[in-house]
């Protein structure tokens, strides 16, 4: 509760110093399907996006700071059976541009909130916990205010409580993904 108090009082006194503002929108989309002979395919995919209000917090605008809200979906069909993992995500972002053209970015976001919906086979379960995801990415200008390019991503979400039907139990379940992403940045400076 504290961190989301810094974060607000953080937003809110931004426009003092300095007056920009952006919005980064990433998405990622993968697909496999691979069959042998008349078998069941194997069928894969990933379905990652996520969008991030931002102000800046220093006069140059190298800095944002900002709310990050992303979902992630993994499926996995292997010979047919399907498992599914959605996560939807939110919490502060900080990003830094490093050069002073503001191409080059690095962020951190840490989702205080993150919960997911886990089903394989007739298994159903509601997942609860916290996440975290790095990002390093090149985005030129190529328009005015409208940044485009690619970053590498590392996300990991750790969930701390499951649910299935009305039960509460305490996990220690996890992921770890590092994918590419198509980013935008809007720059309102």
């Amino acid at each position: 509760m504290r961190l989301l108090f810094f974060v607000l009082a953080a937003l809110s006194s931004a426009p003092a110093l300095a007056a920009s503002f952006a919005a980064d929108v990433d998405l990622f989309y993968f697909s496999d399907n691979f069959s042998v002979g008349s078998g069941s395919a194997n069928t894969y995919s990933r379905l990652m996006w996520d969008i991030a209000p931002m102000i800046a917090v220093d006069k140059k605008a190298q800095f944002l700071i900002g709310w990050n809200y992303d979902s992630m979906a993994f499926t996995d069909s292997p010979g047919g059976a399907a498992t599914t993992l959605t996560v939807t995500d939110m919490g502060p972002k900080l990003a830094y541009f490093i050069n002073k053209d503001r191409t080059w970015e690095v962020a951190f976001t840490y989702d205080l909130i993150t919960k997911a919906n886990y089903t394989s086979g007739s298994t159903t379960a509601e997942l609860r916990g916290t996440a975290m995801k790095a990002e390093f990415g090149y985005l030129p200008q190529m328009w005015e205010g409208i940044y485009v390019g690619a970053k590498l991503n590392y996300y990991k979400p750790t969930f701390s409580e499951q649910v299935v039907s009305t039960t509460l139990t305490k996990v220690t379940d996890g992921r770890t993904t590092i994918y590419p992403t198509f980013s935008v940045i809007f720059r309102w400076d």
